[in-house]
């Protein structure tokens, strides 16, 4: 019997695994293989090698007419590099199109005539609502090693400059910052007037930085105080690591939106350097090199509520009771790999309109429902991908626990204790948005008798009481399997609803 040859999906499925699976991560990067093919679409998290545009050099030129051979210099200058920028939009919900590297458009060279070159285009990311920003560091810009010896000598005091001469590698990055007419690169050098083109270049660029530091001032403030934040960032590369932004509002449309990373600014033409002494300057400057840097683009999914509980508690089936959401659903655990998001749809009276045989009626009100992938003890020391999942509670406005009230769980209420001790070691104050425990698989307790059962759930609604303390956090029993008690949850969901304002306000808590 011969061999048969597997399909083409399957192959590259298999060579992705085998590909992964080597190294201290395997098993991380094993669960990302089968987590991103099930949801391709969805995409939580990346890292984008931002590269701002570089400058373009100033000209040498000299302005020619009809019995004019050379006339006063007429070399523009240089344009700015374009920026790249982030902008929160509300019609995206993943991270899927956003490229791993961003990169805006360099400026272009000044030409003769005094034309100045055009600015480089801007490159805008655009992310959803609910993302968080964090700096991973500046990364090595070639343009920006090559002229730093010779900047940073530049700025230092007279008496201790380097004698370039005698410096080959300070020498090369002279030669990065400025520009010769053709063949007059030594001549220059050796002339008096450089001098004085390096202290114009010294006071220009002071100038620059001073307008760039007020300029990134005013724009990361223009963000609220709780929109930004100090990150302990340990993937750090470089400097300027440690700031986040968190994108919890859309950005207005006639914003450009948070600046990630800033265009160099264009070079100097000649006509710059003319001194009294000297009419025809044969220099001009090269274009400043864009900033570079390494982001985390992190994406929080907001809802109104969202469902949190060990592996195979039941969320998925609770979610398709409240909502049309088709969430998948299967007799093991680590089912729900990403959110899962439904919206439960209420009229008037706070009835349900889309539980079996519901009458067509006006809504009134709708939650955003989140079933949340299932968290494992030490989930907070990111055991079982446990911080890829306990990120999005961040952005739930109110918590409600999913528990195995099944024969074969024992004591559900060590399964709340978990929850809670996994919510609060991932961050302080998580577990006060906890506002219901929903007991499911009520229905497996049919072969106990009646009065064990109550007595089971009696004795989880007491030991919910202990945990919560003095706060009250009813235990409401359900089957959803069967749909049974479903109706008692949407109650209880419709009684903690908040006002839109109270729910935005806790989704933005939930800032790095």
């Amino acid at each position: 019997m011969g061999l048969v040859r597997a399909p083409g999906a399957v192959r590259g499925a298999l060579h992705a695994v085998r590909h992964y699976a080597a190294g201290p991560d395997a098993a991380r990067r094993k669960a990302d293989v089968f987590r991103n093919r099930k949801a391709r679409h969805f995409v939580d998290h990346v890292v984008v090698d931002v590269q701002a545009g570089h400058g373009g050099d100033g000209c040498v030129a000299f302005h020619r007419e009809k019995y004019v051979q050379m006339g006063p210099a007429g070399g523009g200058n240089g344009g700015a590099g374009g920026s790249v920028y982030v902008r929160a939009d509300p019609s995206l919900h993943s991270l899927a199109r956003v490229h791993k590297q961003a990169v805006a458009k360099n400026g272009t060279h000044g030409q003769g005539g005094w034309l100045h070159g055009r600015r480089g285009a801007d490159y805008t990311i655009h992310v959803p609502v609910g993302t968080t920003v964090r700096s991973l560091g500046r990364t090595w810009n070639e343009r920006e090693a090559a002229q730093a010896d010779y900047l940073a000598d530049l700025f230092a005091p007279r008496r201790t400059r380097i004698d370039l001469e005698a410096t080959p590698a300070l020498y090369a990055s002279r030669s990065a910052v400025w520009r010769h007419f053709p063949r007059y690169e030594d001549e220059n050098y050796a002339r008096a007037h450089f001098g004085s083109a390096e202290d114009k270049l010294q006071q220009e660029l002071r100038a620059q930085r001073k307008i760039a530091r007020g300029q990134r001032a005013e724009e990361r403030s223009a963000a609220s105080a709780s929109a930004r934040a100090p990150a302990d960032v340990s993937g750090a590369r470089g400097t300027d690591a440690g700031w986040a932004v968190d994108l919890a509002q859309p950005t207005p449309p006639d914003d450009p939106g948070v600046l990630l990373a800033r265009g160099g600014s264009g070079g100097l033409g000649n006509p710059h350097f003319v001194l009294d002494q000297y009419r025809s300057p044969k220099v001009a400057t090269r274009g400043a090199p864009g900033e570079s840097l390494l982001v985390s683009l992190e994406y929080k999914q907001p809802s109104d509520v969202g469902l949190v509980g060990l592996p195979n508690a039941g969320k998925s089936t609770l979610l398709r009771c409240l909502s049309n959401a088709d969430a998948e659903v299967g007799a093991y655990a680590f089912t729900t790999l990403r959110p899962n998001l439904g919206v439960l749809r209420l009229d008037e009276g706070g009835a349900h309109l889309d539980a079996p045989g519901a009458a067509a009626r006006p809504e009134a009100l709708r939650l955003t429902v989140a079933d949340l992938p299932g968290l494992v003890a030490d989930a907070a020391d990111d055991r079982g991908l446990g911080h890829d999942f306990l990120r999005h509670v961040e952005r739930c406005g109110r918590l409600v626990y999913v528990v195995d009230l099944g024969p074969t769980n024992v004591l559900p209420s060590q399964d709340v204790a978990t929850l809670n001790r996994e919510l609060e070691a991932y961050r302080r104050g998580l577990s006060a948005r906890v506002a219901l425990v929903v007991a499911n698989k009520a229905d497996l307790l049919g072969d106990v008798p009646a009065a064990d059962a109550r007595a089971k759930l009696a004795r989880l609604q007491a030991d919910v009481d202990l945990l919560f303390a003095p706060r009250h956090v009813p235990v409401v029993p359900v089957a959803a399997a069967l749909r049974q008690n479903v109706a008692a949850v949407v109650r209880a969901l419709r009684a903690l609803a908040a006002p839109p304002d109270a729910v935005a306000a806790a989704r933005g808590a939930g800032a790095a």
